[in-house]
Order: C-alpha cells, then sequence, then structure tokens
C-alpha cells in the first residue's frame, strides 16, 4: 500500500540508496517506479505500508511503516533486488558504499572513503559542509541525523586525529 511519506509515522523504517551520479531527468520515473513497487510490496499476504522519494537528487530513500504491518525477511530482501534492477535500467549506481555524500556549499560532493584522512588534513570541511549519514534507520533519525556536520557523526574519529597532530 502506497502511503504519503511525510504522513508515515516517526518510527517508520528506512533505506537511503545514494546514487553514484545525480539523478536529474531521472528522479520523477525511478520515484513513479517505486511506487509502483511499493504499490504491490507485501509481506506473506499483507498489504505493507510504504513510501519512497527521492531527496537532493541523489539519494531513493524507501521506508515503511511497521506499526502498520511488520515488515518479513522475503519482503525486504525483495527490495533491494527491486533497487538493482531500478538501477541498472537507469544507469545508476545506488550501492556503493565506499563513496561518502557531502553538502558543500549547497553542491552534493562524493569522496571516496578512503581519502577521509587527507580531506581533513587538507581542509576540505568547513563549518557548512554537511555529511550525508546514510546508516540512519528511522525517519525520526531522517529528520535530525540525516544531514549532520561530519564531526558529529561516526566520521567523528577522523577529525579526533586531525585535532591531535
Amino acid at each position: 500500500m502506497r502511503a504519503i511519506f511525510d504522513e508515515l509515522s516517526d518510527k517508520s523504517r528506512i533505506w537511503i540508496f545514494q546514487s553514484s551520479q545525480p539523478l536529474v531527468g531521472k528522479a520523477e520515473q525511478i520515484t513513479q517506479e517505486a511506487d509502483a513497487f511499493l504499490q504491490q510490496w507485501a509481506a506473506h499476504g499483507s498489504q505493507l505500508k510504504a513510501s519512497c522519494h527521492v531527496a537532493y537528487n541523489h539519494f531513493l530513500i524507501i521506508a515503511i511503516d511497521e506499526d502498520f504491518n511488520m515488515a518479513s525477511g522475503c519482503s525486504i530482501d525483495s527490495m533491494p533486488r527491486f533497487v538493482q534492477e531500478l538501477a541498472k535500467k537507469h544507469d545508476v549506481e545506488l550501492f556503493d558504499r565506499t563513496k561518502l555524500a557531502f553538502n558543500k556549499e549547497g553542491e552534493i560532493v562524493l569522496v571516496e572513503m578512503n581519502k577521509m584522512k587527507t580531506l581533513v588534513a587538507e581542509g576540505f570541511f568547513t563549518s557548512e559542509t554537511l555529511f550525508f549519514n546514510n546508516n540512519i534507520q528511522t525517519k525520526a533519525q531522517l529528520n535530525s541525523e540525516w544531514l549532520v556536520k561530519p564531526e558529529e557523526s561516526w566520521l567523528n574519529r577522523y577529525f579526533a586525529v586531525a585535532k591531535s597532530v
């Protein structure tokens, strides 16, 4: 069952799929196809209350309100398979976890995780640079912990090292 994203419970479980490139010109079609998948998404024959949207033209976010019906292992497994097919169809990478996304001066910048130490040392980050923490798990976290200063996330270890040098 397709729901309106903003009306889902803050306890709703979310998955964030980060695109390797901007989804400009593809976001609307990707959203429509994801909506069609969510419309028929079920767990053991019971409808799931779910929604999706594309944020910042870089992130496909899928949410499920488990207060309505709990997702099963099989239903959860079907969702990444669908997203893989969607990515292939639209020629984008949505599963590359080696790149981290930052909002730097209003632009989404992807950087290789293994370059973090160097970027911190070179001053890539300012007090205005924000990090997309795609490890969050709930809609409440999406609203409060998704877009944060890097040193306020799991990336803080890189900043602690830089300060001690």
